[in-house]
């Protein structure tokens, strides 16, 4: 990475999305204007960059050349810099570090929900999923249709089929008989690791989008590393 996007503790496992961040002091370097003057289009768009988050600086504890008071380095996170960025024109260098802040902005989320995964196979699980989705926080909103809604997931994923086409592999498919049945041992060892992942999620209190983009992202990594070991 170009250290374009930044992260105040270095245990990346602990921060969410809205903790990753550029600088006025970076974006006066790499768009070629000077700081006094980012800084100052900060201060004239605070209030609009405040309806986005809090707006965050830290002290430069070295003073100004002219004495006064320590630099204040205004701290702006990926919305905020996507409102703010097209206020310093459409200059090359400006259009350059756009594209620059925008892949690294990417590679840090990629970074933490592989990390987070990682973890969250390697935490013993005390649960099966069936106890994890009944006492997940989110249970309330849709109630036992949670379970047939992460099942079906996992099993379309690992699959790569729709439900349909899953069932479709019995001619003689009965409510009593269920997605497992149906998997391949395969793809039933792909579930099983795609289980932990989800009961570790929901046990942390995530939400269903987060654990369907993380189990998505999972299969598409093994996917890839499978293409570069046959190639």
């Amino acid at each position: 990475m170009n250290n374009l996007v930044l992260f105040d503790s270095l245990d990346l496992s602990k921060a969410s999305n809205e903790d990753f961040y550029t600088t006025t002091e970076i974006i006066a370097e790499r768009t070629g204007n000077t700081f006094k003057s980012v800084s100052d289009l900060v201060r004239r768009y605070r209030d609009k960059l405040e309806e986005i988050a809090p707006l965050r600086f830290s002290v430069l504890k070295k003073l100004n050349p002219q004495g006064g008071r320590p630099t204040k380095i205004y701290h702006l996170n990926e919305q905020q810099t996507l409102f703010f960025i097209p206020l310093l024109g459409n200059t090359p260098a400006v259009v350059q570090f756009k594209f620059e802040l925008a892949k690294e902005f990417i590679a840090m989320r990629n970074e933490l929900q592989a990390r987070q995964i990682a973890r969250a196979v390697e935490k013993p699980q005390g649960k099966t999923l069936h106890q994890a989705i009944t006492e997940w926080g989110h249970f309330s909103r849709h109630g036992n249709m949670w379970h047939t809604i992460i099942r079906t997931l996992l099993a379309t994923t690992v699959t790569g089929l729709t439900l349909k086409g899953i069932k479709s592999r019995d001619d003689d498919w009965r409510k009593e008989k269920t997605l497992l049945d149906l998997l391949t041992l395969e793809e039933m060892e792909r579930y099983k690791l795609l289980e932990g992942i989800v009961i570790a999620m929901i046990m942390a209190g995530s939400d269903y989008e987060p654990i369907k983009q993380a189990i998505k992202n999972s299969i598409a990594t093994k996917k890839a590393e499978t293409t570069t070991e046959t190639a």
